[in-house]
């Protein structure tokens, strides 16, 4: 009995792993990606200085 219900379980998990699978694939919209970028600026005398602005 209890081979019975580990046996059930692993099966509903594969279907389940099964199904989200192919809903992620099946699913075409393209969600915009967010691209971080960083700008590095050397300031006049200072060498080891980084300037890092984010825009989003």
């Amino acid at each position: 009995m209890r081979n019975n219900i580990l046996g059930g379980l692993v099966i509903f998990m594969v279907v389940l792993t099964c199904l989200l699978m192919l809903d992620d694939i099946s699913n075409t919209q393209e969600q915009p990606s967010i691209e971080d970028t960083a700008q590095i600026e050397q300031a006049e005398n200072q060498t080891d200085l980084a300037i890092v602005e984010n825009e989003e």
